[in-house]
């Protein structure tokens, strides 16, 4: 992962989550290092950066699964309720994470390389029982502050490095590996790894009671173990660093499958859809539409929907719109009809220029699936590139009366009051933007530019000064809590 230095807090987490085998639940004794409290402080600290890096994907459809996914393995955990969020990342390397404060990850090439939905469902209950676990916080008990910090910029500089290029990684670690030697590390990973058992047990507990199929997990495990065999000498996958595998872990995995009755669980076509996007996303243009082509030829009597739209996909990333209009359009009819098809539809005619015939479909298929933010997404911004902001205005001054968690409808309406000369605006709708992503310091920065624009209307005005105040408030505590913390 080419990730930004800024992120470098992040990875004391990744790398401390992801080691171990064989401890008990150790109960309270994390409960001496961190508070769930302070762990969501340094996990919104860290996700601040994650959210405005390049990687982290933005895909509704992709996103709104592994959120779903997560949620639904999260109702099957024990103890106390937590607020955990999750969201992918572009890398095609096969890795997931667990981060302090409850954020789990998931690279897209993890989602891509799963043959089943249990297979993925394994490894993410994995992650979540790391949280639930608090193994995070256990691995810093009996670090101090300073050090636990320090490990932290470090351990993400290593990770990233081991997946780039020799300059890159000399560029991505220089600044961290100055501050904490390589040594202090392992000890931190040498403390940690007694929790992947741990994790195992607790994974397997969730498959089972959310219906998927427990044999995903040590299917999965299993596959990556023989495949770095195979390829020593390339360097093991991204996952057995962060997780290392061995063949006693993978036995006493198969030791508590064999109590678990066996069952057969189809694969929801949320899975089979947000796969073929990453699939036709992956690779040169040739590759893609080379490898849709051969799955389709492959198959025997039905061709799988999520394949013929992933075909489509390709074709429209070589620039074949009319191709990719013809494979699409046995998929918009009938009952089979999806909002991501649709979305795709009206892609095809705005890349032809027909931007009324998209802004018609785009109406349409919104009435038929109000819910679908890459609908939404795609209609607003073809507004906009239409040169119609004020549609765009019109229409969210409605919508987010309802919905008002949703960053990048602000975004859009920002980018709106901006295209009719509406500073205020504006400014306002960014700074709620920065807000619903973390960011209180830069939606405060927003709201200050916003009282600064003059302006008759006493109403518009008085209102930016109190939703100021209000953000003004949470950002003080927010920096006295990093500062006990010593975040900086």
């Amino acid at each position: 992962m080419k990730l930004r230095a800024p992120l470098a807090l992040i990875l004391c987490l990744q790398l401390s989550t992801g080691t171990a085998q064989g401890l008990p639940d150790l109960g309270d004794a994390s409960a001496a290092a961190l508070s769930e409290t302070q762990e969501r402080t340094i996990g919104n600290r860290i996700m601040r950066e994650v959210r405005i890096d390049p990687l982290y994907v933005n895909d509704p459809d992709v996103a709104d699964y592994i959120a779903s996914l997560g949620s639904r393995l999260l109702a099957g955990s024990d103890g106390p309720r937590r607020d955990l969020s999750f969201f992918a990342v572009q890398d095609e390397s096969v890795n997931a994470f667990a981060l302090v404060g409850g954020f789990i990850g998931v690279h897209t090439g993890l989602l891509a390389l799963t043959q089943n939905e249990s297979e993925l469902a394994g490894v993410m209950a994995h992650e979540i029982a790391h949280i639930m676990q608090r193994h995070q916080a256990r691995a810093i008990h009996g670090q101090s502050r300073a050090q636990w910090t320090s490990l932290a910029a470090l351990a993400l500089a290593i990770l990233a490095s081991r997946g780039a290029s020799s300059s890159q990684s000399g560029q991505m670690t220089e600044a961290a590996v100055a501050s904490m030697s390589a040594f202090q590390m392992q000890s931190m990973l040498d403390y940690t790894r007694e929790h992947e058992r741990e994790a195992d047990r607790v994974g397997l507990t969730i498959l089972e009671r959310t219906g998927f199929d427990p044999r995903g997990m040590g299917s999965f495990f299993e596959r990556l173990l023989r495949a770095n065999r195979l390829n020593e000498f390339k360097g093991a996958p991204s996952y057995l660093r962060t997780h290392p595998l061995t063949t006693e872990r993978i036995a006493d995995l198969q030791d508590r499958l064999q109590a678990a009755p066996s069952r057969l669980v189809p694969d929801s076509f949320e899975y089979r859809l947000a796969r073929a996007k990453l699939r036709a996303a992956a690779g040169s243009v040739t590759e893609s539409v080379t490898l849709f082509r051969a799955m389709l030829a492959d198959a025997t009597v039905v061709r799988p929907r999520e394949d013929v739209f992933g075909m489509a996909l390709a074709l429209r990333r070589a620039r074949d719109f009319e191709g990719a209009w013809m494979t699409l359009a046995p998929l918009r009819a009938g009952a089979s009809a999806q909002p991501a098809f649709e979305v795709l539809a009206g892609q095809l005619l705005a890349d032809q220029g027909r931007t009324d015939e998209a802004l018609a479909l785009y109406r349409a298929a919104l009435r038929s699936f109000p819910r679908s933010r890459g609908l939404l997404y795609g209609y607003l911004n073809l507004l906009l590139q239409a040169g119609r902001p004020r549609e765009v205005s019109a229409d969210l001054e409605d919508r987010l009366r309802t919905v008002q968690d949703d960053a990048q409808l602000y975004e859009i309406q920002a980018r709106a009051f901006a295209a009719s000369g509406r500073q205020i605006g504006q400014h306002r709708a960014q700074a709620e933007a920065h807000y619903r992503r973390g960011n209180l310091a830069a939606a405060v920065d927003q709201l200050e530019i916003a009282v600064r624009v003059k302006t008759d209307d006493f109403y518009e005005i008085s209102s930016v000064e109190s939703r100021l105040r209000e953000l003004r408030a949470l950002l003080e505590n927010e920096r006295a809590a990093e500062k006990a913390l010593k975040i900086s």
